[in-house]
């Protein structure tokens, strides 16, 4: 078994008579080889992609709270009230009356 194994490692099996089953197993250390290539480069595609998309997706969160905090600001009373000194429009200083309907019988 470990001369096997030690004829493999200093490929023996290629300067000897090259047989079918070696050409076989060379064939198939090599497909292994470029499946275990072909996955390693996809997993780095994948994980670029990943990258990408969790960049998008603090850019947008961030748009979002900036937007969120305009509007915000905008909504306030006293933000309103400067906007509409130009239109000379005020609070009123009476607070409102409240109708009261009875039923009618």
């Amino acid at each position: 078994m470990r001369n096997k194994i030690i004829d493999i490692i200093a490929g023996k099996f290629l300067l000897e008579k090259t047989n079918l089953k070696s050409v076989r197993f060379i064939l198939f250390i090599f497909f292994l080889a470029v499946v275990m290539i072909y996955s390693s480069h996809s997993v780095d595609r994948k994980i670029f992609n990943i990258n990408k998309l969790n960049n998008e997706i603090n850019i947008v969160e961030n748009s979002y709270i900036e937007t969120r905090k305009e509007l915000m600001k905008s909504k306030m009373e006293s933000s309103i009230r400067k906007k509409l000194v130009d239109k000379e429009i005020r609070p009123s200083l009476n607070p409102p009356l409240k109708i009261i309907i009875a039923n009618g019988k």
